[in-house]
């Protein structure tokens, strides 16, 4: 496109931030819908809409009317009987993937393609039964064993009842079908990837090899279910391998060799064949005829199909109790069979060139499924191998499907006792052999491991895990890996410092290029990817990283080194003269290091008492040391910014406040609009942070900076006009003329460049990327001593921090803390070991060694380790599930011989055992980054529902009534109808004790945060409520009197130590792991509070060592699952704990207790404990009141809260985290799956380009789209920009389908040309046209070929107007600029899907630039050979204005001829 250096462009206009470029350009007012906008229009109706209504729902309609009889029914009566044919084999094969008897086959063959002819939307595909439901069978109705405890079995056979639970299963896929279709959610499909189909399928297939086998081989093997099935079959399969029937072996080899050789003749030969040759039927046939003839029957011992009833049978009803057994598997199955139908479905629609609908297919296969579920089908969903007979057979149409389901009818009704000596193992065989395209997907791991690892991972993991977990876990497994996979090419982007390239106004990463100019005091630096809470943290230690210091350290540094001033200028020994500080006394100025607590440091820098500013950079008086700060200027480049979340903009401001106050000017450049109108909204600006920081370009915010501080130098030519508009505020009281004023006009002299040109006259540097292997070498290894003794002290941190120690200053302050918050975690030790279900006496212990553990592996030097409130109820729902109050505990063998508190103690400890395990596994593996996923909304909603569960449970403690625990989805509403049902016997005693315990220790809380800056220490009032309550007990004796229920008799000393049982670990794992990961988030995020506020490093992956060292250690001793509390480690702090020695003396404290005082608490009443641990819960439920700032602020995060609440309340806490972590995860990809697209025009007389919409004057040259893609492109986005693409470009027009219009025109010109003599007349094309004929319709994929001008006498313009016998839409669009400037990475599936797009475009002769592409997509793009002889590397340009110059160049008749459009 254009040659290196090839001319140089001038640009003149303003310098602009956003306010002065908001005050030139008055944007157009746009109303933002509401959502009961929306909905008021979604249920708007009019006679149009209705009957549109009714054509969407029966599609049928709209194409019978175009149904071309003539043409189309013959070759639909050839599709419907081939396809027909295989219909009946593959019915009668795959019915033994799902354990039925073979005729049901039939069944499926037939209703599901009734329904689907009058709803399908498709024109081409070939229902078929799903391959899922087998598992599902075999689970509830095994070949050995007793069936499930299901009433509806009562009086069938082994065949009926698993007839009974596919045909419900399916029904209820159907149901969930036809749901998801009504409530349009057919987007979904978008999540399941091209690679995560390709392992899923893969894996899918290998099941099926497996369970083929037993026929193949004619063993009996019985069919197994859940996770490893597929291991314990083989092994079964093994141990009887020596009786298998040599005759099926030979049977089956024969007819797979046999229907190999044939299938590869029809793929090689398929051009040339009018049908396929329909090998497997004719070798079903033969087969058939061999085994009747000679009885291989009774001769041989062959397992034959037997007998097929003639007919149909009855509608059945659906068991409702098989809904409830099959419900989290028939969810995936509705998943998997819209996925592959649609993905079918979009194959040969976009061949075939009509629409299909997502939202409609999910109505129709809902709607099949439901009906054939009636009549005894089951789960339908589509073959790539019979649609491809149907479509190649000639198929139009679903007359052909409907002619298909009528052959097999008649075989269902009449013939089908032919096919009674069939062999299995022919069904079996042919099976087998259709799965060598699935198993050829294994080809595609190399590539994926060359081109693209998270790809390659997600194919991996999703099949491994479909392969050993089963389909429907390998499912969610896949999909979860895939959209971390998504969440984590955001979440660690490759941030980088720019410069200057030289004699340009283009900015690059400065490790590419070696003549840079990156200039002395200003950083830029540039965030690839969306900020949201799962990178800030990252972006904030990059950007640090990048600084060379930390804002928030140096900030600290200085309002100590200010406070110090001010107190020896108060004391006398420093005192301010003309010359500067001056010492009035000998002895040294410097007091002895301080470790302040005080809150204020982290405050803007205040100067008014004191009589000069001070000048950091300069030598400070008394012989302080600050960091100094050689920044003065830093960039922060956001063009790759697609969204802000909540978290991201709270950390955000936090960072910008930091920076600023130590007076370093931030600039935030090229943001999108609509983050600005967010944040606007968010109320983000204040005095600090100004929306003057924000300007339009990098290159302005340069501009700007180089007029502040002219040292400051930028190698471009620069002419420089006088104006007077003002950027920022304090901008304006400086007079130095010869600076280059903000605002003023300048003009700089560039050349305009493509990307190849910037290449070649800027040479780049190259950077050798390490592989995998490099780095793994590099981290086992690269060992010395100093590496080791730095591991030794990352491993014990008590080393360093004790040798450190101040025994003078902080001792003091640690024994206050540690008898301060001792008396505190006794009680909340007592009180919480009621939510685990425990004796009270328990919660000492977990009060105690964890403690004492983490004291020596612990980095935190602030927080107290023992029981917390939501983990105590997490661990509880364990116990009562194991060891419920009524009814049989769990049939383990540890329990025999133990009480029930012993059996609950057991499980208790043992779960705590095997968090510690996952804790201690995470942090060996370095995953402490995990902790990110679980953002401050995630946590505020999953924590609330915690409180309201903690609040039902101590409800029975508060009423003194006798409710059993209850545990899983809904247990809540249980034990509350349990409460309600009890009321009438509420112990009046108990609930008067509780209301006025809970009042006073309200008020006390009150009046100690109120007052907490003049209390020396917290007034411990649940210390001295519990004492009171206790004295008040025993005195008045209540537990005989008014039949209080007491803590009863504690436990004195100490336990001996016991073994966890392995059989619990089995039972909870699922229940551990959630734990383990909530109990190291909330630890982990109170640490972080402490650690920034005291300003000493923490590590993630240490936290995880020493809470899983630490919870491992107590669990052998019999304590619960540890944490830290916010409430007690705010104890700590403000009583004046320096370091984690005010822990250890906590838990002596409470050792205390244990050994000696434990007796006293014997009297205390349950309910106070109850009364206490409502009384704290405080202020989790006021964390509802987030509920409509979120809905306000950002709604996305709104629904992460409520629908992390929601499910933690509804179905358990384990449960509800799994539910939060999913939708947040969604969200984050919802959020880029969406983006606002946009069309941008160029602002008159600017080189700017703002969305067309926004601005009411704005220049669009004609012929000429720039498109704007804001965000990632990956697998679940790329569909939405492609068909946005094509919205934008006009109305109507696809290139595809423009190319295949061209194509077919051409070929009608070049028969008509071979009739004709070849001349050309004067007349020209209409002479030629005259006699041309509409051909029938061609479908052959040479129409996507580039259109071929070869052998025409005459150039074609396809501009001009055509004879009106060729329909072939006009392309007013001469070139297409995409603007890749937010486009953060790109995946295998953007990679070919975009790649699709361009040469479309190009050959429908519209030039295509690609402006502002990331360095590293580039070099994607080079390894994954993307490039070829039509898209090439001169399509793409490093700025906008380049290739909008490029463009009016080429097209110099329209360079003059913009339009200005006024709004």
């Amino acid at each position: 496109m254009m040659r290196a250096g090839a001319r140089d462009y001038v640009v003149a206009r303003p310098l602009y931030s956003e306010d002065s470029f908001n005050e030139e350009h008055k944007k157009v007012y746009r109303h933002h819908k509401t959502v009961l906008d929306h909905v008021k229009q979604y249920f708007r109706c009019d006679a149009k809409r209705a009957k549109n209504a009714a054509l969407s729902l029966l599609p049928i309609i709209g194409w019978m009317k175009i149904y071309r009889i003539k043409e189309w029914l013959v070759s639909d009566i050839v599709s419907g009987v081939s396809t027909g044919l295989v219909a009946v084999l593959q019915g009668l094969a795959y019915c033994l993937l799902a354990s039925l008897p073979p005729w049901y086959g039939l069944f499926a063959a037939f209703f599901p393609i009734i329904t689907y002819f009058f709803l399908g939307t498709s024109r081409h595909i070939s229902v078929v039964l799903c391959l899922m439901i087998g598992s599902v069978v075999t689970r509830l109705i095994p070949d050995e064993g007793p069936a499930a405890n299901i009433t509806g079995f009562t009086g069938l056979t082994v065949d009926e009842q698993r007839v009974l639970v596919a045909s419900s299963v399916t029904f209820l896929v159907g149901i969930m079908q036809l749901a998801m279709g009504v409530l349009q959610v057919g987007f979904v499909v978008m999540y399941l990837s091209d690679t995560l189909v390709s392992g899923f399928t893969t894996a899918a297939a290998i099941h099926i090899l497996v369970s083929q086998l037993k026929f193949v081989l004619g063993l009996q093997v019985p069919g197994i279910s859940g996770p490893l099935s597929i291991i314990y079959t083989l092994e079964i399969i093994f141990n009887k391998i020596t009786s298998s029937n040599v005759c099926d072996i030979v049977i089956s080899l024969v007819i797979m060799v046999a229907v190999f050789l044939v299938k590869e003749l029809n793929d090689r030969y398929k051009s040339k064949l009018p049908v396929p040759i329909p090998i497997e039927v004719i070798m079903t046939v033969i087969t058939c005829g061999v085994s009747y003839a000679f009885d291989f029957k009774s001769r041989y011992g062959i397992d034959v199909v037997g007998k097929i009833p003639l007919g149909y049978e009855p509608p059945v009803a659906p068991n409702l109790q098989v809904f409830q057994h099959t419900a989290m598997e028939a969810f995936p199955m509705a998943i998997v069979g819209f996925a592959v139908a649609f993905s079918v479905a979009k194959v040969y629609s976009i061949k075939h060139d009509y629409t299909i609908d997502g939202n409609q297919e999910l109505i129709a296969f809902g709607v099949s499924n439901i009906f054939g579920a009636s009549f005894k089908a089951f789960a339908a969903s589509t073959a790539l191998s019979r649609s491809a007979v149907q479509e190649s057979t000639g198929g139009k149409t679903q007359i052909a499907g409907l002619l298909s389901a009528i052959i097999v009818m008649i075989v269902t009704l009449a013939i089908g006792y032919l096919l009674e000596p069939l062999p299995k193992s022919v069904l079996g065989a042919v099976v087998i052999i259709n799965l060598k395209g699935m198993l050829m997907q294994f080809n595609e791991i190399p590539y994926l491991w060359r081109r693209d690892r998270p790809d390659c991972v997600v194919w991996m993991v999703t099949c491994g895990a479909a392969t050993l977990l089963g389909l429907d876990l390998g499912l969610a497994v896949g999909l979860g890996v895939e959209l971390i996979c998504v969440v984590l090419r955001i979440q660690f982007p490759r941030c980088s410092v720019l410069a200057n390239i030289e004699g340009t106004e283009i900015y690059k990463d400065r490790k590419d290029y070696i003549c840079i100019n990156e200039p002395e005091g200003v950083k830029i630096f540039r965030i690839p990817s969306p900020i949201f809470f799962a990178n800030m943290d990252f972006f904030r230690n990059k950007l640090v990283e990048a600084l060379g210091f930390n804002p928030l350290r140096v900030l600290k540094k200085r309002n100590k080194a200010l406070s110090k001033i001010r107190k020896l200028l108060k004391k006398g020994d420093l005192q301010w003269t003309s010359k500067g500080f001056m010492n009035t006394t000998n002895n040294s100025l410097v007091d002895p290091l301080e470790d302040s607590d005080n809150e204020e440091l982290d405050k803007p820098i205040d100067f008014k008492d004191l009589p000069i500013r001070i000048d950091w950079n300069a030598e400070l008086p008394g012989n302080i040391v600050v960091p100094r700060v050689a920044i003065h200027s830093l960039v922060l480049d956001f063009a790759a910014v697609s969204f802000l979340d909540i978290s991201g903009l709270k950390g955000l401001k936090t960072l910008l406040k930091e920076l600023v106050r130590v007076e370093v000017e931030v600039y935030i450049v090229a943001c999108d609009p609509y983050i600005l109108e967010k944040l606007h909204n968010c109320c983000f600006f204040d005095e600090e942070v100004q929306p003057s920081m924000f300007f339009l370009t990098l290159h302005d915010a340069m501009l700007h900076i180089l007029e502040k501080h002219p040292e400051t130098t930028i190698l471009t030519t620069v002419t420089v006009h006088h104006g007077s508009l003002s950027l920022r505020s304090r901008d304006k009281n400086n007079t130095d003329k010869d600076r280059i004023m903000m605002g003023r006009m300048s003009d700089f002299r560039l050349e305009a460049l493509a990307k190849d040109s910037l290449a070649e006259d800027h040479e780049k540097i190259h950077r050798k990327h390490k592989a995998l292997m490099e780095h793994v070498k590099e981290y086992l290894t690269s060992c010395d001593a100093n590496r080791a003794k730095k591991a030794v002290v990352s491993v014990l941190p008590v080393i360093g921090w004790m040798r450190m120690y101040r025994v003078r200053e902080w001792l003091l302050g640690d024994v206050v803390s540690g008898v301060s918050t001792g008396l505190v975690a006794i009680m909340q030790g007592l009180a919480f070991s009621l939510l685990a279900s425990l004796p009270p006496s328990y919660g000492l212990y977990t009060a105690f060694f964890p403690m004492l553990t983490y004291f020596f592996f612990g980095t935190s030097r602030h927080i107290s380790v023992g029981s917390f409130p939501v983990l105590s109820l997490m661990v509880g729902a364990v116990v009562t599930r194991l060891v419920p109050e009524d009814g049989p505990h769990a049939n383990i063998t540890d329990f025999e011989g133990l009480t029930q508190d012993q059996q609950r103690v057991l499980v208790a400890s043992s779960v705590t055992f095997l968090m510690g395990i996952f804790q201690l596994a995470m942090g060996v593996l370095q995953v402490g980054f995990i902790v990110v996923y679980l953002s401050d909304t995630l946590v505020s909603g999953f924590t609330t529902a915690a409180a309201v569960h903690i609040l039902v449970s101590q409800l029975k403690f508060v009423l003194g009534l006798s409710v059993p625990g209850i545990n899983g989805p809904l247990s809540m509403i249980y034990t509350l109808e349990k409460i309600f049902v009890q009321i009438t016997s509420t112990n009046i005693c108990d609930l008067v004790m509780s209301i006025v315990i809970m009042a006073v220790v309200f008020i006390v809380k009150e009046l100690n945060d109120r007052y907490r800056a003049k209390l020396p220490v917290p007034i411990p009032i649940e210390v001295i409520v519990t004492v009171i309550a206790c004295g008040v007990s025993y005195g008045f004796n209540f537990e005989k009197r008014y039949d209080v229920e007491v803590v009863g008799t504690m436990v004195k000393g100490y336990e001996p130590p016991i073994v966890p049982s392995v059989q619990v670990f089995q039972e909870s794992a699922a229940e551990a792991f959630p734990v383990a990961i909530v109990g190291f988030t909330v630890a982990f995020s109170v640490a972080k509070v402490y650690a920034n506020k005291h300003d000493y490093p923490i590590d993630g992956n240490q936290e995880l060592v020493a809470f899983g060292v630490s919870n491992m250690f107590g669990a052998t001793f019999r304590s619960f699952a540890a944490s830290t509390a916010l409430s007690r480690t705010a104890v700590q702090e403000s009583s004046g704990g320096k370091t984690q020695v005010a822990g250890l003396i906590s838990a002596m404290m409470a050792m205390i207790v244990t050994v000696a005082l434990g007796f006293l608490l014997e009297p205390l009443p349950r309910s106070v404990l109850g009364a206490l641990v409502i009384v704290n819960l405080k202020g989790m439920l006021m964390q509802f009141r987030e509920i409509l700032y979120l809905w306000r602020r950002d709604k996305p995060e709104c629904v992460v809260w409520v629908g992390t609440c929601l499910g933690a309340i509804l179905l358990g806490l384990d449960f509800g985290l799994a539910v939060g972590l999913g939708i947040e995860l969604l969200t984050v990809v919802f959020r880029t799956q969406f983006p606002r697209c946009s069309i941008l025009a160029n602002l008159p007389g600017t080189d700017l380009y703002r969305d067309q919409k926004d601005y009411p004057l704005v220049c669009e040259p004609k012929g000429v789209k720039i498109f704007r893609i804001p965000s990632p492109i990956f697998f679940a986005n790329i569909e939405f920009f492609r068909n946005k693409l094509v919205e934008a470009v006009r109305v109507g027009f696809n290139p595809l389908r423009v190319l295949r219009k061209r194509n077919k025109a051409l070929r009608k010109i070049k028969k008509l040309l071979q009739k004709r003599d070849p001349g050309i007349t004067e007349n020209g094309l209409e002479d030629l046209f005259w006699t041309a004929t509409n051909d029938p319709e061609e479908n052959t994929e040479v129409l996507e070929l580039p259109a071929d001008l070869k052998e025409l006498p005459f150039q074609m313009n396809w501009s001009a107007e055509l004879p009106s016998e060729f329909s072939v839409p006009t392309v007013n669009l001469h070139s297409l600029i995409l603007d890749f400037s937010a486009v953060s990475f790109l995946d295998i599936s953007a990679m070919k899907g975009l790649k699709m797009a361009l040469k479309e475009f190009t050959r429908v002769d519209v030039d295509v630039y690609i402006v502002s592409c990331d360095a590293l997509i580039m070099e994607k793009l080079h390894s994954c050979m993307f490039f070829d002889d039509e898209i090439r590397t001169s399509m793409f340009f490093p700025t906008l204005h380049d290739a909008m110059l490029d463009v009016l160049e080429k097209h110099q008749d329209n360079s003059t001829g913009s339009v200005v459009r006024k709004k």
